[in-house]
């Protein structure tokens, strides 16, 4: 690589490095710049390291459109990387990442986080509200209820 890109860890992977959760089964990431999320994948094609790394680029994860400002709330992860700078989706924006499929794991991911960050209901709703999804939005609205009904 010839200059430094900007990776943002996203899911189980962001919360392994905020120390949410002991481990993940994949690493994910976000890219916000077309020509950093290119180059990223051409290196990975080119070493092969031998671990499966989903990313997405721009302002996706999985189905969802994150906010314009999510890079803004990241957090800094120190690295002794020279040309790739490690960001880590804050929990707030971990928890609406998660709404629309919410399975079981989604499901204890989501509660981790509520209780490592102190979110509030009033925070997850206005959070939530700056969201829109390739997927289906009456699932995430259904799914995003039944979240404030049962986890605060």
């Amino acid at each position: 690589m010839g200059r430094e890109i900007l990776l943002i860890a996203v899911g189980g992977t962001a919360m392994t490095l905020l120390g949410i959760k002991a481990s993940t089964k994949d690493i994910d990431f976000n890219i916000p710049l077309e020509d950093d999320f290119n180059e990223f994948n051409r290196v990975y094609d080119r070493i092969k390291p031998g671990v499966k790394i989903d990313s997405w680029s721009s302002n996706m994860i999985f189905s969802e459109i994150l906010p314009e400002d999510y890079v803004k709330s990241t957090i800094e992860y120190k690295t002794n990387f020279k040309k790739i700078n490690v960001r880590i989706l804050g929990p707030i924006d971990i928890i609406c990442s998660k709404i629309s499929r919410l399975n079981d794991s989604d499901m204890e991911d989501i509660k981790d986080c509520i209780k490592y960050a102190h979110i509030t209901k009033a925070h997850l709703d206005k959070r939530a509200d700056q969201y829109s999804r390739a997927g289906n939005d009456r699932i995430f609205e259904q799914n995003l209820k039944y979240i404030m009904e049962n986890f605060f």
